[in-house]
């Protein structure tokens, strides 16, 4: 049975005029693709391309079914939108545990308000983990700290908000400075194999000093625990929501120009949610223009 998902594959063929370029916008290979085009050719009845060795070109027959593929797709979107402007549907995102901890979990509560018939269903994970399960069309999107590098090609990040990295430390340290904790304390470091210790790694080569690390672990949240108890200091991005200062944790700007981590949606260029992840990102920068006001 054909599917939406093949309508919008064989537009995009048709637009970008290559197979291996529509894989790549999708996360696609080129020979899923192909397979993709043939199997609807197949169901269908008609050929939509003519291939060539290296290029195609659209039939005549294949112009006039792609036409009325096109409308359908358009119809298809607009059920995601009802008449007052309201959103439907499913939406499966992924999102750090720590931007649920941070602003975007504050946010959520103000996108089901706004959009009570839209079911987000979420799941807590790392930046790294969700750009592959985005790209296979797992997931329509994810909220992720920025990538490292550019974005693989076929998906986008748009920033949502930014949080400054701070030095985290128990109580009774806050006296001392941010330069000599971190020299002389156990340093607890975020998991470098994740893009926000990289970034981690990256602020502590800006303050020129290489700490002695007691553990490296992935959760902000277990770092702080950790830190609490006094097995060492932490940088880590200071989260909107995590009561630190309630919990025997001091708060500690760190030398020098701020370094922030950015945090975004992460979505496929082309997909069949984009009705939904712009209108919760432009809600979403609603939210924060409010908080600053």
């Amino acid at each position: 049975m054909s599917s939406i998902r093949q309508f919008r594959t064989a537009l995009a063929a048709a637009r970008l005029g290559s197979f291996a370029e529509v894989g790549r916008q999708i996360g696609l290979t080129q020979a899923a693709v192909s397979l993709q085009i043939k199997n609807l050719e197949s169901e269908l009845n008609v050929r939509l391309f003519e291939r060539g060795a290296q290029t195609f070109t659209v039939t005549p027959d294949g112009r006039q079914l792609l036409d009325r593929l096109e409308k359908l797709v358009a119809d298809y979107d607009s059920l995601l939108l009802q008449p007052d402007g309201a959103l439907r549907g499913t939406l499966h995102m992924g999102a750090l545990v720590s931007a649920l901890m941070g602003s975007f979990g504050s946010a959520l509560a103000d996108i089901k308000r706004e959009y009570p018939d839209l079911d987000v269903r979420l799941l807590a994970g790392q930046s790294a983990q969700f750009a592959g399960m985005v790209t296979k069309g797992e997931l329509d999107a994810a909220v992720v700290a920025e990538p490292p590098q550019t974005v693989t090609q076929g998906l986008m990040w748009t920033p949502l908000y930014q949080e400054r990295l701070v030095l985290i430390v128990a109580q009774d340290l806050a006296r001392r400075p941010v330069m000599d904790l971190l020299q002389h304390e156990p340093f607890l470091q975020f998991d470098r194999s994740l893009w926000t210790g990289r970034l981690i790694d990256h602020a502590l080569e800006q303050l020129g000093v290489t700490p002695v690390i007691a553990l490296e672990l992935n959760s902000i949240e277990a770092i702080a625990q950790l830190v609490r108890q006094h097995y060492g200091v932490a940088i880590v991005p200071q989260l909107s929501n995590a009561e630190w200062s309630s919990q025997q944790l001091a708060i500690k700007q760190l030398p020098g120009p701020p370094i922030v981590r950015r945090v975004g949606m992460l979505e496929r260029r082309e997909h069949g949610k984009q009705p939904i992840t712009r209108a919760v990102c432009e809600l979403f920068g609603r939210h924060q223009t409010g908080l600053r006001r």
